[in-house]
């Protein structure tokens, strides 16, 4: 099977369009057109719909697209796998993470990585829902999570993220400032939409538990948004300290129980299990663990 014709069919369904993905490869669109014809012939199926619009995979397309990525990533493996250390890292690393932690924190250590590894190229898809890797065609995911679902994908830890519950000195003197856990049921909470959980807050203090369900005016899946709710004056919130770290230095917000625990999540690094770990996405993840070992860089965390 012409690997050449995979990589062709694979790039236009990335790009939904034979023009695009033709440009991409630097050849004409007949000539993808050609190899991507001769590709069905061959498999005795259609892997494209065409309309005025673009291209889009068939329902035996996408089972064939999820199969030749795999095949074209072995490919790269294997070409890096014989490749001396003393080459440059080349190939592509396809990358999902979230788009805020990116924004305040991810970018540092990517643009970190690229300078360093100049030759490769990394396809970010940024955002804050849930993406599912593997069908996604990704090498690797960044996710925080307190626990993790997914038994498919290998997991490397790579760093602690602190919570805390926020409020501006504004709100507390105007609605006063909860003692316990338990006052948050009568204080108006922004709330986190992508959390499975939003309404229930955990707790713990000298090996006690707590759990306390909340009522929020607003809901959301930005946590730029809660923490402008929280500096604005109308609302408690709970979020990350690398979302909250320099509003309290600077005492934009309060830590509201400081000497209460909020559960810890951690930042994973997610991979499908493979074979052969390509060397492009070991040294990328070997650099974050890295970079996320160092105290400085872990802070805001």
């Amino acid at each position: 099977m012409d690997l050449i014709a995979i990589r062709t069919f694979c790039r236009a369904v990335e790009e939904g369009n034979l023009t695009a993905a033709a440009k991409s490869l630097h050849i004409t669109k007949s000539v993808a057109s050609r190899r991507i014809h001769l590709l069905e012939e061959e498999l005795g199926v259609k892997l494209l719909s065409r309309s005025t619009r673009g291209v889009s995979a068939t329902d035996v397309g996408s089972l064939f697209y999820e199969r030749g990525i795999t095949i074209l990533a072995d490919v790269e493996d294997a070409k890096q796998s014989v490749a001396s250390t003393g080459q440059s890292l080349t190939g592509t690393i396809r990358l999902t993470a979230p788009r805020s932690f990116t924004d305040l924190n991810l970018k540092r250590p990517l643009l970190a990585f690229m300078e360093l590894h100049p030759d490769l190229t990394l396809q970010l898809n940024l955002s804050d829902e849930r993406v599912d890797i593997v069908s996604g065609g990704y090498d690797v995911g960044i996710r925080i999570a307190d626990k993790l679902d997914d038994t498919s994908l290998i997991a490397k830890k790579l760093a602690k993220i602190h919570a805390h519950i926020v409020a501006s000195p504004a709100y507390l003197e105007k609605h006063g400032t909860p003692q316990i856990p338990d006052d948050l049921k009568d204080h108006r909470c922004t709330l986190y939409s992508n959390l499975t959980a939003s309404h229930q807050w955990r707790f713990e203090k000298n090996g006690k538990h707590t759990s306390v369900r909340v009522k929020g005016t607003l809901t959301s899946n930005s946590g730029n948004l809660q923490l402008a709710s929280v500096i604005h004056g109308l609302s408690i919130t709970a979020l990350p300290r690398f979302f909250v770290h320099e509003a309290l230095a600077s005492g934009e917000v309060i830590d509201v129980f400081p000497d209460w625990v909020r559960p810890l999540s951690h930042l994973y690094a997610l991979y499908p299990e493979r074979r052969l770990l390509p060397l492009k996405v070991r040294v990328f993840i070997d650099f974050l663990s890295a970079w996320y070992e160092r105290k400085e860089n872990t802070d805001c965390l």
